[in-house]
């Protein structure tokens, strides 16, 4: 089934967007999370897309209680921003998460692997964010030495399957998904749920065309140029 998640970053607290991932280029949508969630939850969401940007921008970040409060509204949240440690990734498993996001973690073979076996199959899945052909790390400030093919590798070496693959230069632009990033990492054989750029209906129903399992979306939720009927249409 192709699932739409409305994507819920959080920053200071707020829930907020960027422009191509820089913290110089805060939107803020609302400033309580978790009434934000609520009225996702309320409009038929079947799963949250919560990122800690704090966290990933290495500074405090989302509060154990807060997280615990989104996810006893009933929708499964998936959660990513700054999860760097087997620790990290056991704590929130047992705050209720039902997925944990990671990013930085690929570029260290041993602990991807180490953090798979804790949060058990389904349930750990890679956040890729690309800029130009490269991981983006830390927040996407810091552009790895790994190329697509490398993060291929690994993950296919640990077997991790499900990734959350975000084009950096489209996100929080509405100019439309990469398809052409998507459909790489589809045909080397990934579950693919596709963000960055997402601007309406007819981007969703590209996305599912191509075979991703899902699509984020953010800004044009928040904009009112998508609703979450229409996205639960697709």
């Amino acid at each position: 089934m192709f699932t739409v998640s409305p994507a819920i970053d959080v920053a200071d607290g707020r829930v907020v967007r960027l422009y191509q991932g820089s913290p110089n280029t805060v939107t803020v949508y609302h400033r309580d999370p978790l009434t934000q969630a609520a009225d996702f939850v309320r409009a038929g969401a079947r799963t949250l897309h919560l990122v800690d940007l704090d966290g990933a921008f290495g500074r405090p970040g989302l509060s154990a209680e807060m997280v615990q409060d989104i996810v006893s509204l009933g929708c499964p949240v998936e959660l990513g921003g700054g999860i760097r440690t087997v620790a990290a990734v056991a704590g929130w498993m047992e705050r209720g998460v039902a997925r944990v996001l990671v990013g930085s973690a690929i570029q260290d073979r041993p602990l991807l692997a180490a953090m798979a076996r804790e949060a058990g199959p389904g349930r750990l899945a890679a956040s890729l964010d690309i800029r130009a052909d490269r991981l983006a790390v830390e927040g996407w400030r810091v552009t790895s030495g790994l190329h697509m093919a490398d993060v291929m590798a690994v993950l296919r070496d640990i077997g991790l399957t499900d990734l959350v693959v975000t084009a950096v230069e489209r996100d929080g632009t509405e100019r439309g998904p990469d398809l052409d990033l998507v459909q790489a990492f589809i045909a080397a054989g990934f579950r693919v749920i596709g963000a960055g750029g997402i601007r309406d209906l007819a981007d969703l129903c590209a996305l599912k065309a191509l075979g991703a399992a899902g699509a984020v979306v953010g800004r044009a939720l928040y904009e009112g140029r998508l609703t979450m009927k229409e996205a639960l249409s697709c």
